[in-house]
């Protein structure tokens, strides 16, 4: 059988660009070397991962054309090969933690091009991810009807091995909350009657992005007036007025690594129901960050959060999880709670240097809010990313 590895196309060249990698080179031997033990315990002579955010974490690449279909196939021992569009390729090719790029050009099939490596490379038992949201069902068919080697469902380390956090990422995660801070800021700062909803999406895009932040996995929600009791309801050229209840959710991304933050505005003085549910919600938040540190579990820590809006008769309107785990985030999400969050009757024990978006929300008959922070799980409780004042901001 040939060394995966060593089959590289017959026209290669290497440019390394040592700026591209968002961690010394040395970060990423351990996680190839823990996913590659893993391969040789559970017999796999490699495996195939389609979902950018692993591709990511293992190796340090990243493209925004993986809107197109790509694969990366990490053999049991050497570097990983990418198999990508051709356009992609000078960014895989660029990387030392990657061994080449396989292209897949414009007017080729790219499950023939992917069988067709795998062929070649002689692999008997292949890994493939059967979880992940980039590999359909019909490219996975056809896949079983090529390749000449078994396809095995594969639960990888690396999803689990994310939920800890390293110092490296928690540093990119600080910076990515300085940058969600400016953009909160300049969004708050902008909100006045007579403005739209547009211009208070651009000043925290504005914000964040002047502050550092590169572009974020998923939109900012920013949201105003009645529309704003729809979840994930967005900015839509609505003018401002008094009354109006204005939620603004965004984040600040540094290296892949987020950090979310969501604040409220209400335009003249508040309704006795708004200041209520803002009182509720920011008490939800300080009792999660009282509540959450190593040991605990997620479904524990749901309870006791849930507990204050259910005691204050509000559990009605209070439907989603506590919080959710975040780090690496690609559009269309900028989040890792498909991975770990803190939700009810969760089993999950909870581990210093875990990060979560504590994200209370309450979505309402005329109006929605949510009070939220991000947060670090120390060795004792705590270390809350996202510094800003939690008051519902009152515009006048």
């Amino acid at each position: 059988m040939h060394v995966i590895s060593d089959i590289a196309p017959t026209e290669r060249q290497r440019r390394f660009w040592p700026g591209e990698l968002a961690f010394p080179e040395e970060s990423y031997t351990p996680r190839l070397d823990m996913v590659q033990a893993d391969l040789r315990r559970q017999g796999l002579n490699a495996a195939l991962i389609f979902d950018p955010e692993n591709m990511f974490w293992l190796t340090g690449y990243q493209t925004i054309g993986y809107f197109t279909f790509q694969a990366m196939l990490v053999p049991a021992s050497g570097l990983p090969v990418v198999i990508t569009r051709v356009v992609n390729c000078d960014m895989a090719n660029a990387l030392p933690t990657i061994s080449h790029a396989v292209a897949i050009r414009d007017t080729e099939d790219h499950v023939d091009v992917l069988a067709g490596f795998l062929n070649t490379a002689g692999a008997a038992r292949i890994g493939f991810e059967p979880t992940s949201r980039q590999l359909s069902v019909q490219d996975y068919l056809r896949l079983t009807g090529q390749v000449t080697g078994e396809l095995v469902a594969w639960i990888g380390p690396m999803e689990p091995a994310r939920r800890i956090k390293t110092d490296e990422q928690i540093a990119r995660m600080r910076a990515a909350a300085h940058a969600v801070e400016a953009g909160m800021k300049e969004a708050l700062d902008t909100i006045a009657p007579g403005r739209t909803d547009n211009e208070v999406a651009a000043a925290l895009y504005r914000g964040s992005i002047a502050a550092g932040s590169e572009y974020i996995g998923h939109p900012p929600m920013v949201v105003s007036g009645k529309r704003s009791a729809l979840c994930f309801a967005l900015w839509k050229r609505k003018v401002i007025e008094r009354g109006d209840v204005v939620l603004l959710e965004g984040a600040g991304c540094i290296d892949r690594y987020h950090v979310m933050m969501s604040r409220c505005a209400v335009v003249g003085p508040p309704t006795d129901e708004q200041k209520a549910t803002a009182e509720a919600l920011t008490e939800v938040l300080e009792t999660a960050v009282a509540t959450i540190r190593p040991n605990e579990t997620a479904g524990e820590i749901d309870r006791r959060c849930r507990g204050k809006v259910e005691r204050l008769g509000l559990g009605k309107y209070f439907k989603s999880r506590m919080a959710y785990g975040i780090g690496i985030g690609f559009p269309p999400n900028w989040a890792e709670g498909h991975i770990y969050a803190i939700r009810p009757d969760d089993p999950l024990v909870i581990e210093e240097n875990m990060t979560f978006h504590v994200i209370p929300t309450m979505f309402r008959e005329e109006f929605g809010m949510a009070i939220s922070d991000s947060i670090r799980v120390t060795n004792k409780g705590c270390e809350v990313l996202t510094n800003f004042p939690r008051d519902l901001v009152i515009v006048d």
